[in-house]
């Protein structure tokens, strides 16, 4: 009853915010887009003033600005933005007008740090969302990374963020599944965001234009996680140039402005990008050959082909057409697979290992802007996750023969989505962000073993979601942003209730009290345990039917505080209490389809300090994090909870303490030098207290009793040592013939520390002995980028 008053009250909060806003016909509204105009893509946080007004907005992703309640007269509109001349617009405003005006600022010679200074303070005003980090393209490239520049990568060295090893770039946010993350790109959901098991995420740094992550305490328009948000925005292509065509009426309809390519140890990738007709295009794509390397090396060596191989490809494309002044259609994808083979032949055993997986994802968004007062987005996204599994064991022995076990396994899980978000810029007080979600899955798993079926299964469940907010500025110094989200899950007869609340509070011009308050349902989830080292692919499930949804609620208070020069500070204690948890059952019977999983509760939480410097030549982050998540689960079901049994334990992503450093200084022109440093306390792992011969799901039907079987002592009841990694970079800008490039030279684990991976107990040893297994050791790579 507590909780069905507070989410009363909450709406009757929006409701009552929405009907005492006023908004006479005695003023005037402006509205319009902010575009480069070198290249005509947005300008993503400009500043746009009317002079002697005291009115002002900031542009948004896709550069869209609004001014309201301005009074009958003539001003001067001027936008400003650092790297760019200042553009002033005359404009005359009569009471109830509304006006389009678009503006392009042309670029000029400036240090790009001093752009990222004005989108960081633009932000610092703007947002009242709390736990929020927002990454540049120039800061994901600078950042030292294996291979290539990575996203997912330097998202990690955040201290909300932690990895879970070298080999995985999921991301652990506060203490949280990976699958508890709702990643975005361009609206579209993507359920595996990584490519060989982790290693490599899956998005090309130079097709992105702004990555917002938020923590924790994320509004209504989210839904779906217990964790994170991750919204990519990819670019929508240089509209301005014409390489091919230039001079020909086929310039009018197609062209080529940009064609960038890169080339390291590991992948090739390129980036082509044009205008068309009605809008741009853009297409970047990405294979590694490994494989080849491989073969050529064995070919040299031994003269004949590697017993196995492993590449990847992805391609990402992006076009819209502006079908006129206020309907834009905009057309993206993400294509991407990964192969793996392994054959192996041995005296008494072999195997041959086929596996593929990939993300197939598409869609269709209309933005629709009547006038300055409404802004619709409406979008149909379809998502396609699958992976396939052929496995051919062979055991040979001299008097039964050879015994041959296929095994067959696919797994599919398709998302069709649709869904509106409508901006109602009500007034200057208020903005009511409302709409609805509507998402069908259809989740299937077959597995077969030597031509016997043990599982085909396929569910179909869908949600539908209705979500509203407003960000209401009670003063100048303080907004309130209430949300709901209200969602029908179809194989649950009930509706979840999910209130939001966040606040921001202007303690000085540069000094910002945050809070947030939320609960989060999400009903889907992975069978994959924190426990696993790799996981080359992510099972997604549907909340059965006899369970709840995993359920928490965020606590969140921080402080922010903006110095000169571009520095920017952050504290925020965080305490995540989750109501309901699901686990593997490690005691269910598999003839009872009810009993997979256990449900359980939990708690995370924690402290972080992040100092920023966005300006300057050198820039860069020091953040540090302790953090800590628990859980709760009667896994034998008998009503007691026991730490002996491992039924009370800290969770694999439990990291006390973690510290991260992220340094970029730009020497000059020409020559810009990175270092990342991490430290952090060792993973808890369980010492196995022994080994018993015993039956096991996998034994040889020749010798039953062949496989060893631990004798677990408490659960996470150690701890590995602790992990530090110290990565450094070095890039070195060139001309040749007129083409402009970049050399780069990435040195990985730069002191060859000994970080533990895993540890395998050795049986018969008193005290016991571990032998541990390292991540990466020192690994050089280098690379070459050509843009045209």
């Amino acid at each position: 009853m507590g909780k069905l008053n507070i989410h009363l009250i909450l709406f009757s909060l929006l409701i009552l915010a929405a009907a005492t806003a006023a908004h006479g016909q005695t003023t005037g509204r402006i509205s319009g887009y902010l575009r480069a105009g070198d290249t005509g893509e947005p300008l993503i946080y400009a500043n746009i003033v009317l002079v002697d007004a005291n009115r002002g907005a900031a542009s948004d992703v896709h550069g869209y600005y609004h001014i309201q309640a301005i009074p009958a007269g003539t001003y001067v509109l001027k936008a400003l933005m650092m790297g760019y001349e200042t553009v002033e617009h005359e404009v005359t405003v009569s009471a109830g007008s509304d006006q389009r005006i678009d503006l392009e600022l042309s670029p000029r010679v400036l240090s790009g740090e001093e752009v990222t200074v004005t989108a960081e303070r633009t932000r610092f005003e703007e947002k009242v969302e709390i736990s929020r980090v927002n990454l540049s393209v120039r800061q994901i490239e600078e950042a030292p990374a294996m291979v290539e520049a990575d996203l997912f990568r330097v998202l990690q060295m955040t201290p909300s963020v932690t990895a879970k090893n070298d080999f995985s770039s999921a991301l652990i946010v506060r203490g949280g599944g990976s699958d508890e993350n709702l990643i975005l790109l361009d609206g579209i959901e993507v359920y595996n965001p990584y490519h060989l098991g982790g290693v490599f995420s899956t998005f090309n740094a130079k097709a992105l234009a702004d990555a917002e992550f938020l923590a924790g305490g994320y509004p209504a328009r989210f839904g779906n996680r217990n964790s994170s948000v991750l919204d990519i925005t990819s670019r929508e292509g240089n509209s301005r140039r014409h390489l091919l065509f230039q001079d020909s009426p086929v310039g009018d309809y197609f062209d080529l402005s940009g064609l960038n390519g890169e080339v390291s140890l590991l992948s090739t990738k390129f980036l082509a990008e044009g205008p068309h007709a009605r809008g741009t295009w853009m297409v970047a794509a990405r294979r590694t050959y490994y494989d080849w390397i491989a073969k050529m090396y064995y070919r040299i060596k031994d003269g004949e082909d590697p017993a196995g191989g492993y590449y990847f490809w992805d391609t990402h494309w992006k076009t819209f057409f502006e079908l006129d002044s206020r309907n834009r259609l905009t057309i993206s994808g993400y294509y991407g697979r990964d192969f793996l083979e392994f054959d192996f032949d041995e005296e008494e055993l072999g195997f041959d290992i086929g596996l593929d997986w990939g993300n197939y994802t598409t869609s269709v968004q209309w933005r629709y802007v009547p006038n300055s007062r409404f802004h619709s987005t409406l979008s149909l996204a379809r998502t396609h996750y699958d992976w396939d599994l052929g496995l051919q064991l062979v055991e040979k022995d001299s008097v039964e023969g050879e015994n041959e076990t296929k095994i067959f396994e696919r797994v599919d899980l398709r998302d069709w989505t649709l869904k509106e978000q409508l901006d109602w810029y009500l007034n200057t007080r208020h903005t009511i962000t409302s709409g609805f979600e509507f998402k069908v899955l259809e989740m299937g798993i077959f597995q077969e073993v030597a031509r016997i079926t043990f599982l085909d299964r396929i569910q179909n469940p869908y949600i539908f979601s209705l979500f509203f907010q407003d960000r209401w500025k009670v003063s100048p110094l303080f907004n309130l942003q209430p949300g709901l989200r209200i969602s029908k899950y179809e194989l649950h007869n009930r509706l979840y209730v999910e209130p939001r609340f966040g606040l921001k509070y202007l303690m000085t011009e540069n000094l910002a009290l945050k809070a947030s308050w939320g609960y989060y349902f999400q009903y889907m989830f992975t069978n994959t345990s924190d426990e696993e080292i790799i996981s080359f692919v992510d099972f997604w499930l549907p909340v059965p039917d006899n369970l709840d949804p995993q359920s928490c609620q965020h606590f969140i208070l921080g402080l922010e505080q903006r110095f000169n020069r571009g520095y920017y500070l952050s504290l925020e204690a965080y305490y995540k209490p989750y109501d309901n948890m699901l686990e593997l059952n490690p005691n269910n019977d598999p003839v009872i389809a009810s009993d997979d999983f256990v449900a359980g509760v939990g708690a995370a939480w924690g402290l972080e300090f992040l100092l920023k410097k966005t300006g300057g030549k050198l820039t860069g982050w020091l953040g540090y994090s302790y953090s800590r998540i628990r859980k709760e689960i009667d896994f034998n079901s008998d009503g007691i909870l026991r730490e002996r049994e491992g039924e009370i334990y800290f969770t694999n992503n439990d990291i006390p303490h973690s510290f991260n450093a992220v340094v970029n200084y730009r020497y000059n022109e020409k020559n810009n030098f990175g270092l990342t440093c991490s430290y952090s306390t060792g993973r808890p792992f369980t010492v196995n207290e022994g080994q018993v011969y015993a039956t096991t799901d996998f034994s040889s039907p020749l010798y039953p009793y062949l496989g060893l079987t631990d004798i677990p002592g408490i659960k996470h009841g150690a701890r590995y040592p602790s992990y530090f990694r110290i990565d450094i970079n070095y890039i070195r800008s060139f001309n040749a013939f007129g083409t402009p490039g970049k050399f780069k030279i990435q040195l990985i684990n730069a002191t060859n520390h000994f970080n533990v991976l895993f540890g395998q107990t050795l049986p018969n040893t008193d005290p016991v002995r571990i032998k541990a297994f390292s991540m990466f050791p020192i690994i050089p790579s280098f690379g070459v980028e050509l843009e045209i």
